[in-house]
């Protein structure tokens, strides 16, 4: 195992250094919506999510059952840990892990689950044989100070329902290697070298992946798709313009200018020259990566079909695994730029729920991507899909 059991207290806050936070975040105002494509059944939506003004009533082109996703799938999983060094990493040597779609043992519930970072539930096991056929893939990034397995929740929900995902580790700019940085130039020297290594680890994982990785399921070369946090949302809002395979785009509270800098994006970067569908996830209690100043602003550069989901009680952790001790450390650890306070996870949205509502969001929006009769994987998160998602989520606000 490649991770050393660092004393919890060590832990700092990871993912996000810094952000620019207004006054007028302390109350996020419902959403709102614009044309955004004719062609898409007459919807017009920018912020569709929690909390939502019902006010549109047209019937969206998808029939797509989000409890449904919301429940565990099928599939056993399977993880498949390998280290990946070559030209693209910069001769750096990358962890990476691979959730993919398995058969079960007959012993599949009395095996141990696999180890975690964080001591969090990981429902994956090593070693299991693949199930058949041929399975779409996610690159995953992980975010700014963090790890391939911080999110391992949603990971292996998507295997469960036949997405293989592969997450490397971003060597340089992982929660070991922020314990390192030992002054402001340090951490500057760490936020550079990450901005050029991130896009080339995510390319050089899916060369690797889909190359063949024994034990794994096989995987289908024309159903790539990339996801990322925070950091991670970043760098795969880049991938369009770097790799041809990339079909979709999925940021979790990713960063934009406010934290990567001005050159965060080149010109005519966005919005993609290939109409990649794109989901954005926000929370409107994140107060590192805030939805009004950072996230819309990058929504609003993007194409279409696009949807920008909000969840009410939602803070930046709140897209990782071991949700209540990762924002307690953030709680207690205000950032010197930050403009309002840190409500406490008691009056936020329960680990359980949003688990459940993110696994149901984004594999339903990845299952679009990847099945071919569908022209726009967004149309069905609309404010009624998601209420009936999780109703008492509507009233948190």
């Amino acid at each position: 195992m490649r991770w050393s059991r660092t004393a919890i207290a060590e832990i700092p806050l990871m993912f996000v250094s810094l952000s620019r936070p207004t006054a007028s975040q302390l109350a996020i105002a419902p959403p709102w919506h614009e044309a955004d494509n004719p062609r898409l059944c007459g919807r017009k939506s920018r912020f569709v999510g929690w909390p939502v003004q019902r006010d549109r009533t047209t019937t969206p082109c998808m029939t797509i059952d989000l409890n449904a996703h919301a429940e565990v799938g099928p599939n056993a999983v399977g993880l498949k840990t390998f280290e990946l060094r070559n030209a693209q990493t910069s001769d750096r040597a990358l962890p990476v892990d691979v959730w993919y779609p398995a058969q079960a043992s007959s012993d599949y519930d009395a095996h141990p689950e696999a180890a975690h970072p964080l001591n969090a539930p990981h429902r994956a096991q090593e070693g299991l044989p693949p199930a058949q056929g041929s399975f779409p893939l996610i690159v995953f990034s992980h975010g700014n100070s963090g790890f391939g397995r911080q999110t391992t929740s949603l990971m292996t929900h998507l295997a469960s329902h036949g997405i293989a995902v592969a997450a490397p580790d971003h060597v340089g700019n992982t929660f070991l290697d922020s314990l390192k940085i030992k002054n402001e130039e340090d951490r500057k020297r760490v936020h550079f070298e990450a901005r050029d290594h991130r896009p080339r680890d995510i390319h050089a994982v899916t060369d690797a992946v889909l190359a063949g990785i024994e034990g794994v399921a096989n995987l289908d070369p024309g159903a790539v798709a990339v996801m990322g946090h925070s950091y991670g949302g970043w760098t795969s809002c880049k991938m369009p313009g770097i790799d041809s395979r990339i079909r979709a785009v999925c940021g979790l509270a990713p960063a934009s200018e406010a934290f990567v800098g001005r050159k965060a994006f080149d010109e005519g970067e966005l919005p993609f020259s290939g109409g990649q569908p794109t989901l954005l996830i926000a929370g409107t209690d994140d107060v590192l990566v805030d939805t009004e100043t950072s996230v819309a602003k990058l929504f609003d550069r993007l194409g279409t079909p696009r949807a920008l989901v909000v969840i009410d009680g939602a803070d930046h952790f709140h897209f990782c695994d071991a949700i209540p001790m990762l924002h307690g450390l953030h709680e207690a650890n205000k950032r010197p730029a930050q403009t309002r306070p840190t409500r406490p996870y008691e009056d936020l949205l329960e680990e359980g729920r949003m688990q459940r509502a993110l696994g149901a969001i984004v594999t339903s929006f990845f299952k679009g991507v990847f099945d071919a009769g569908t022209d726009d994987p967004t149309a069905h998160l609309t404010g009624e899909s998601l209420a009936r998602l999780d109703p008492a989520a509507v009233r948190l606000k």
